[in-house]
């Protein structure tokens, strides 16, 4: 994942830097974290948490650095040996249940979850954790509750708001969407998702001026901070497909692709867009490198069995669209989830 995907984390902790009177090796953790320096912020965290010096905000940021790092085996492996000689230590417990739940280990992260909530049930992590494994099952009225209960624990932080916004977009929510979008931006104005969330409800909305400028502000913001997010690049590429400027789509996925050229969707738009416009040697070339980044993706098989057709190898055409009967059936049948070829998550 990119920096961004931290949900502008270095921005969002600037005041806990100001006001903090902790030691020094955990402000020392902060501020490396702030400066996106996350191993060197690790194990200035790891160091304060296991010094007993550090609180929930810090065991919260060591949590936090390990989506950019990926090191989730040797997190577990480092949490697992300390809760053995404190195994009802809550800090503890919910830097393995974040773990788990980042591994997609959700049975496992629940149960530690539940365990740290017996322990202290009104820690707005805890009920931040409950809510994203729910979102992880598909419960999304409970996910709801779980982050209303942490807002309400916790009404100052940006991100909680944001994840509900983005709760009630994925519920068509849109007016809810919006209104806990603005609340999110009153805590910190500078927050390039929440504007690209605001960008997705007004197009769902219809209002064609709010979703360019949210868009524009997000795109803005991301440059401003050097954060490399694709993802409003896309979605606005997508969306001045959907009003017929092809041009202007085309310009704003390849500046997605500078930023990630290994996004499976920049390629897969990329692909489409071109197949729309009758390049289909170009298209393919983006259809092949989505198939390789994501093999699981149905519409990018289906894509290229189109583009081939037109490029006159029916053989190879039939092939993809043996595979993407295949894929598509899949995908589509609840036996095979995590044994077989599911889609890829889009994650923003």
């Amino acid at each position: 994942m990119n920096r961004s995907g931290i949900v502008a984390l270095a921005l969002l902790i600037a005041p806990l830097l100001l006001h903090t009177q902790e030691p020094a090796t955990c402000k020392n953790g902060l501020a490396r974290l702030q400066a996106g320096a996350y191993a060197a912020a690790q194990d200035l965290l790891w160091e304060c948490i296991e010094s007993g010096a550090g609180d929930g905000n810090d065991a919260f940021y060591l949590a936090q650095t390990y989506r950019p790092l990926k090191n989730y085996a040797s997190g577990l492996t480092r949490v697992n040996q300390m809760l053995e000689k404190l195994p009802d230590n809550v800090d503890l417990l919910y830097i393995a249940a974040y773990l788990h739940y980042r591994r997609n280990e959700t049975k496992d992260s629940m149960m530690l979850t539940s365990q740290a909530y017996r322990l202290a049930p009104k820690d707005w992590r805890i009920q931040q954790l409950f809510a994203l494994n729910y979102i992880s099952f598909s419960m999304l009225e409970a996910a709801k509750l779980s982050l209303q209960n942490a807002i309400a624990l916790k009404p100052d932080n940006a991100e909680l708001r944001y994840q509900l916004s983005r709760l009630y977009f994925t519920q068509g929510n849109y007016v809810a969407s919006i209104d806990t979008s603005k609340k999110a931006l009153a805590i910190f104005p500078d927050y390039a998702e929440v504007y690209h969330n605001l960008a997705l409800c007004y197009e769902g909305t219809g209002n064609v001026d709010l979703t360019e400028k949210n868009f524009e502000k997000a795109i803005e913001l991301d440059r401003k901070y050097n954060r490399r997010d694709e993802w409003p690049l896309v979605d606005f590429a997508d969306y001045q497909r959907m009003l017929g400027h092809p041009e202007e789509s085309i310009k704003l996925l390849g500046k997605a692709l500078e930023i990630n050229p290994e996004s499976s969707k920049a390629n897969y738009e990329m692909g489409e867009l071109l197949s729309d416009l009758h390049k289909y040697d170009e298209a393919r070339k983006y259809l092949e490198a989505a198939l390789k980044l994501d093999p699981c993706n149905a519409a990018t098989i289906y894509g290229l069995a189109i583009v081939t057709r037109r490029l006159g190898d029916v053989a190879k055409s039939r092939t993809y669209f043996d595979q993407f009967k295949e894929v598509d059936r899949e995908n589509k049948d609840p036996a095979n989830s995590g044994k077989t070829c599911l889609a890829a998550e889009s994650v923003h």
